[in-house]
């Protein structure tokens, strides 16, 4: 009879363990749907001015940034992306712009009014620790 308490606590530990990615990766996505967040991912304009991105990731997959100079907040460029989370890597975000290529944002995590991470503008670029702040 004691046992099956404990077998019961174990089994419940275990599926736990195993799914807790999965609810990792769930709270993420329900934490950053249908909020703005604002910041630099070190991109630079063509004329290699700095600019902050301004994101916003819908329910359906699909989302918009936003970019700025950063010197003066005028609008640079807006892109349209289909969002998903990379198969196999928990926390790994790809955005596919479609003819604009795609980009990456690794290790995506939310705490408070801040997702961190690293973005990656391309497979073939060196990472930029982000950190943008939900407005």
């Amino acid at each position: 009879m004691v046992k099956t308490p404990v077998k019961l606590l174990l089994l419940l530990v275990v599926s736990a363990l195993a799914f807790s990615s999965c609810e990792d990766e769930d709270s993420v996505e329900n934490a950053m749907i249908g909020r703005v967040w604002a910041g630099d991912v070190g991109l630079n304009a063509d004329n290699m001015a700095p600019l902050y991105s301004v994101f916003e990731f819908g329910a359906d997959g699909f989302g918009t940034e936003s970019q700025y100079y950063q010197s003066n907040d005028f609008p640079y460029k807006q892109f349209r992306f289909q969002w998903y989370w990379e198969s196999g890597y928990d926390r790994n975000l790809v955005l596919d712009y479609g003819n604009f290529g795609i980009s990456y944002m690794d290790n995506v995590y939310i705490s408070g009014f801040y997702m961190t991470g690293i973005f990656y503008f391309d497979s073939q670029s060196e990472g930029f620790e982000f950190s943008l702040e939900m407005q």
